[in-house]
C-alpha cells in the first residue's frame, strides 16, 4: 500500500443505511445495484461469493440477458472507489467475487465481536462489564439495517440482524455490587382488614370483649411478578450468518 490517503482501508455499516468511509470521507457507492452488490459481498465479507448467487440477489430471480455485464461494471466502480491503489479489496476467486474486509472494518462484526467480550465478562460474574460491552454495541446502531436495499435475500439478512439486536438488548440487566442482576421485587403481601364487629342486642361482657384475630388468607402468587431470570441464559448471539 502507499502512503496518503487512497491507502486508508475503508471502514463499512449496514446497521442501517449501508455507508462506506476511507479516511473518515464518505465514499460515493453509485446506483442501487452497486449497492446491491456491497452489501451482499459485505454479509459475507471473507468468503467468495458465486456469480449465479449475485445475480439472483440483485434481480430476485428475474435478471436480465446481460446481468453478468451489469455486476462486472459494478465490481470495477467499487474497486475503484473503494481500493483505487488495488490492495485486492475485491478480489475475483474460483468461488466468486471475494471482499477481504478486516473484522474491524464492518460495524456489524465490530457488534458482534462486543457481544463476545460481553459473554466472556458474564461467564467470569463481571456484569457491569458485560452490560457495559452489550450498550456500547447496541451504540453502533444508526437504523434498520440495510435501509433502502430490497430483495428478499436482503430483506432476510435485515430480519436476521434485527433479531441480533433484540437478543443483545434483552441482555441487559441492572449490575449489582456482586455482579449478579438485581432480581424483580415481588408485591408486598398484605392482610385482608379484620371486619369490624357487629352491633348486637346484648351487651358484650367485657372478659369477653376483645375477639380473636382474624388470620390473613395467603394470596396468590401475581403474575405479573415472575421469578427472576437469568436473560442470558439460552441466548445464541453468534449466528454464522445473517442470511
Amino acid at each position: 500500500m502507499t502512503d496518503g490517503n487512497s491507502a486508508v482501508a475503508p471502514r463499512f455499516e449496514i446497521l442501517g443505511p449501508l455507508r462506506a468511509y476511507r479516511d473518515a470521507k464518505p465514499v460515493d457507492l453509485g446506483p442501487p445495484k452497486q449497492q446491491g452488490l456491497l452489501a451482499l459481498l459485505l454479509l459475507h465479507a471473507g468468503e467468495p461469493v458465486p456469480m449465479e448467487r449475485i445475480i439472483d440477489a440483485l434481480w430476485s430471480g428475474d435478471p436480465p440477458e446481460n446481468a453478468v455485464d451489469v455486476v462486472q461494471r459494478c465490481v470495477g466502480a467499487l474497486r475503484r472507489a473503494l481500493d483505487p491503489d488495488r490492495t485486492s479489496l475485491l478480489t475475483l476467486t474460483p468461488g466468486g467475487y471475494l471482499l477481504r474486509a478486516g473484522d474491524s472494518a464492518v460495524d456489524a462484526e465490530v457488534f458482534r465481536a462486543a457481544l463476545a467480550r460481553a459473554r466472556d465478562a458474564h461467564r467470569t460474574g463481571d456484569l457491569n462489564g458485560a452490560t457495559d460491552e452489550v450498550r456500547q454495541a447496541l451504540g453502533l446502531w444508526q437504523d434498520e439495517p440495510l435501509a433502502g436495499l430490497t430483495g428478499p435475500v436482503f430483506e432476510s439478512a435485515r430480519a436476521r440482524l434485527n433479531e441480533e439486536r433484540a437478543t443483545a438488548s434483552n441482555l441487559l440487566a441492572t449490575p449489582t455490587q456482586t455482579g449478579t442482576a438485581t432480581p424483580v421485587p415481588a408485591p408486598r403481601a398484605t392482610a385482608r382488614p379484620v371486619p369490624a364487629p357487629q352491633a348486637t342486642a346484648r351487651p358484650i361482657p367485657a372478659q369477653t370483649a376483645a375477639a380473636e384475630p382474624v388470620p390473613a388468607e395467603p394470596i396468590a402468587p401475581d403474575p405479573a411478578y415472575p421469578e427472576p431470570v437469568d436473560p442470558w441464559a439460552g441466548h445464541q448471539l453468534f449466528p454464522h450468518s445473517p442470511i
